[in-house]
């Protein structure tokens, strides 16, 4: 008979233990390890469902800007849509009251004040065309025209001097105006839309940033403020157009024919908005640099024309320099926000073109 000792068997279980306890303590550390390997994969996977979800937001913000009127906006969109997986939210912002766009959330109002030059106005270089459309489109895609609005302008350079004191002989900035008339006098099976245009060339005046020169329509000439930015009264304004080419139907043949106002019978610009539709307004820097020759050497390259665009009225607005299109995709828990600037894009209804030079050496300017 073989005595078995207790104190052995004892020991047995303690260590049968400690080494159950051991391998349960491994066991849950690798569970614990594994899970969340397997949450951030799961994030991972979310987050990349998030901001493909986001990125579709912007295509989506990309989309109306191509199919939709300049100034079409979307304030709060979304597709949630289970077949393709897809939850995103997002907005399009592209109306101003002021050109350039003044971002508050980049630049305050008082900073902008301050510094009107390099907040306040965008830069024409010379040579350079713009086109503006002077209407925008409301939420349902319709037509929303400009009626008010003023040009502010002024060029860098000090001139006045080396222009003898005519500075006002000097030409430098070529606008346009460009809008569709109704053939009100045909009759309804005859009836045809076409293009007008009045346009004028301006020169620099006195003044500078603070207190630029204008043209726009004769009731904004005035001290305006605009989104907390007080702009002062224009040094020089112009509502006239001294170019004009419009068409009067020939009561005999029925024919539209041409015609073209002189200086002595301008059109005003308010007028044209009024009786046109789908206006553009071209500006052109047609600044000559040969009359910065003999200024100091600082002042000699400085050919730029500085302008903004002020629309006063409240329920009107202008086309933004820049779209802001922001989306914020959705998977689960997680979101992913994006943001994305577009340039409108460019858009010339008709031909057009300037032939003009200005004669430094002669007492005329041609």
């Amino acid at each position: 008979m073989i005595l078995k000792n207790k104190k052995n068997i004892g020991s047995a279980l303690i260590i049968a233990l400690l080494m159950m306890g051991i391998l349960m303590t491994l066991a849950l550390g690798l569970s614990s390890l594994v899970i969340r390997e397997v949450r951030i994969t799961a994030d991972i996977v979310h987050s990349e469902k998030a901001y493909y979800a986001a990125e579709s937001g912007i295509e989506s913000g990309l989309l109306d800007l191509h199919q939709n009127l300049p100034g079409f906006q979307v304030e709060g969109g979304s597709f949630p849509d289970e077949d393709l997986g897809l939850d995103f939210q997002y907005s399009l912002k592209n109306k101003t009251k002021v050109l350039p766009f003044v971002d508050t959330d980049i630049v305050p109002y008082a900073v902008a004040q301050n510094s009107p030059r390099q907040y306040l106005y965008n830069k024409l270089d010379l040579n350079q065309t713009v086109m503006l459309p002077l209407f925008v489109a409301d939420e349902d895609n319709n037509i929303v025209p400009i009626t008010e609005f003023r040009v502010e302008y002024f060029i860098d350079a000090d001139i006045a001097g080396n222009y003898g004191g005519q500075i006002e002989r000097l030409d430098i900035l070529r606008w346009k105006i460009t809008g569709i008339k109704n053939d009100e006098g045909a009759n309804p099976e005859e009836k045809k839309y076409f293009t007008e245009t009045i346009g004028d060339y301006l020169p620099p005046f006195a003044g500078g940033e603070t207190t630029p020169s204008c043209f726009g329509t004769d009731n904004a000439y005035g001290a305006i403020t605009v989104e907390e930015i007080n702009y002062t009264e224009c040094a020089k304004y112009y509502p006239f157009a001294r170019e004009s080419y419009t068409y009067v139907r020939d009561t005999d043949s029925g024919e539209l024919i041409t015609t073209k106002r002189d200086e002595l019978n301008p059109i005003t610009i308010s007028d044209f908005l009024t009786n046109h539709r789908v206006n553009y307004l071209t500006i052109s820097n047609l600044f000559n640099p040969a009359v910065l020759e003999g200024l100091p050497e600082d002042q000699k390259n400085r050919a730029s024309i500085y302008y903004r665009i002020i629309v006063p009225r409240d329920e009107e607005f202008i086309v933004r320099d820049y779209a802001k299109i922001s989306s914020t995709g959705f998977d689960g828990k997680l979101r992913h926000q994006l943001e994305a600037l577009v340039s409108p894009k460019k858009f010339l209804p008709v031909f057009t073109f300037s032939l003009y030079r200005t004669d430094i050496n002669s007492d005329d300017a041609l």
